[in-house]
């Protein structure tokens, strides 16, 4: 018999995810929409805007995972989530591009913890001939947040821009997944990892990574243009 994958822990942390991952889904087609519409901004500012989200994050990943190493994953997931909510609540008071790029910057910083923390909490919990069984988990409830999440952005905007509804119900999912991962007990295997002296990036993560970050640029310039491109092409929404 197969060791158990699904405990109550995983499915939390799993459920978390999902719910950490519409919250950003639902700013994937509404946000540039808010840049180029109240905002008044080009589609350089809506590059930037969008990208300085990803770039805290790129850049503070491998340093929060080490300090999932040394105090856990439970805190990187509480902290990380609950700063991503703040920081959209944040864009209710937004009214120019420089202060959105700050909460913008915010949220990269929360993502970086969230996601180290996530990730590495279902490698933890799973047993070591079913990792990647877990991974696969993890990542539907990625997608399923990220495919959802704009439906979601969307129906709410309508053709009105209910911008604010939108901020408020996508923080409403960030608070969500903060309180589930509330109830995550610590995955951190026992006696924590000793990473004093450990390179904290590894040469045999480069390439792979690097493999990676090139799928992700273009999803990423496709997922930040598509709802504006769409409009322009007269449709309602993307």
């Amino acid at each position: 018999m197969r060791p158990r994958l699904v405990t109550p822990t995983f499915a939390l942390v799993v459920g978390s995810t999902f719910a950490y991952f519409l919250s950003v889904g639902i700013l994937l087609p509404t946000l540039p929409r808010f840049i180029e519409g109240p905002l008044h901004g080009t589609d350089l500012a809506v590059g930037i805007s969008v990208g300085a989200f990803s770039l805290a994050a790129v850049v503070l990943r491998p340093i929060a995972g080490r300090a999932g190493d040394r105090r856990g994953r439970r805190p990187l997931i509480v902290v990380g989530s609950a700063i991503v909510a703040a920081s959209v609540v944040g864009y209710n008071v937004v009214h120019s591009i420089p202060v959105l790029i700050v909460f913008r910057l915010v949220a990269g910083v929360g993502e970086a913890l969230f996601f180290t923390g996530a990730a590495s909490a279902v490698t933890d919990l799973a047993p070591e001939e079913r990792r990647g069984e877990a991974v696969s988990f993890f990542s539907l409830a990625l997608y399923g947040g990220m495919s959802i999440g704009p439906f979601i952005g969307e129906t709410t905007l309508g053709k009105a821009e209910h911008f604010h509804v939108v901020w408020w119900i996508s923080a409403g999912f960030g608070v969500a997944a903060t309180l589930l991962a509330l109830m995550v007990r610590d995955t951190r295997p026992s006696g924590g990892i000793e990473s004093s002296g450990v390179r904290l990036i590894h040469p045999a993560a480069l390439l792979p990574g690097t493999v990676l970050a090139c799928t992700v640029w273009g999803f990423a310039a496709f997922g930040t243009f598509v709802s504006l491109y769409a409009l322009r092409l007269g449709m309602s929404g993307s």
